[in-house]
């Protein structure tokens, strides 16, 4: 399989990365091809050796479906979880439920771990926090596992929650991410589309800036084009 530019990159820098360090977080842009590049660094970590299984988690099964189809076609291999295969995929609400069995893999085998969307993992240690089975990543995963792989196009969680397996600088709380492909570069190398952003039962944009005369725009594109608003400030508004 043919990589693009962007996915043989981070690929060598992941290799180079886990002789030092045994993580790597990957932010990409959505529709990049993460699922990809996770399956070819587990083919390069499994041909040199260097681990045993592959285990992927992901926020829903048909994504876990997905993750299961593209691993087989790059590694060649079947990826079920049965006697022979490569590894396993499994989502992040089974972590709850695995047994003693699955557990001992990360004792008994060099396991590359791999954590599709990690944003929907919380490193909170509040049980009441939505997706916080975060906690079993960090405590039955992270120090376990000989290589952990960390992907998201969306690195931020709505609650403000710190993301599992996920550095942050000090003091500004900014993430730290070892690989970046930003949309502006995916856009530029046609891997994705220009986003649009569309309004839904709205046939009319008001804008009041402090001083200023209430403005009426007719669509989001006419905002754009004639004011200094971004499509950050339009996806953060609190309206």
């Amino acid at each position: 399989m043919r990589l693009r530019d962007w996915q043989k990159e981070c690929a060598d820098h992941a290799m180079q990365r886990f002789e030092l360090s045994s993580h790597y977080f990957c932010q990409a842009t959505p529709a990049a091809g993460k699922t990809i590049l996770a399956a070819e660094i587990a083919s390069r970590l499994l041909g040199k050796q260097n681990v045993d299984l592959v285990v992927c988690f992901a926020p829903s099964c048909q994504v876990v479906n997905a993750v299961q189809r593209t691993f087989e076609k790059v590694l060649g291999r079947s990826f079920d979880g049965r006697i022979g295969a490569a590894g396993v995929a499994v989502t992040y609400q089974s972590l709850d439920h695995q047994g003693a069995s699955f557990w001992r893999l990360f004792d008994q085998y060099r396991v590359f771990a791999v954590f599709d969307e990690i944003h929907h993992c919380s490193a909170g240690s509040d049980a009441l926090i939505p997706n916080s089975w975060g906690q079993r990543v960090v405590q039955e995963i992270q120090d376990r596992a000989t290589y952990t792989l960390a992907l998201s196009g969306t690195p931020w969680r709505s609650d403000e929650q710190a993301i599992a397996l996920a550095r942050y600088s000090d003091p500004d709380g900014r993430l730290m991410v070892d690989y970046q492909y930003s949309m502006l570069r995916a856009v530029s190398e046609q891997v994705c589309r220009r986003p649009e952003i569309t309004l839904v039962d709205h046939d009319l944009v008001r804008l009041v800036e402090s001083g200023s005369e209430e403005q009426k725009y007719s669509s989001l594109r006419h905002l754009l084009r004639h004011t200094d608003v971004t499509y950050e400030a339009l996806v953060t508004h609190e309206r």
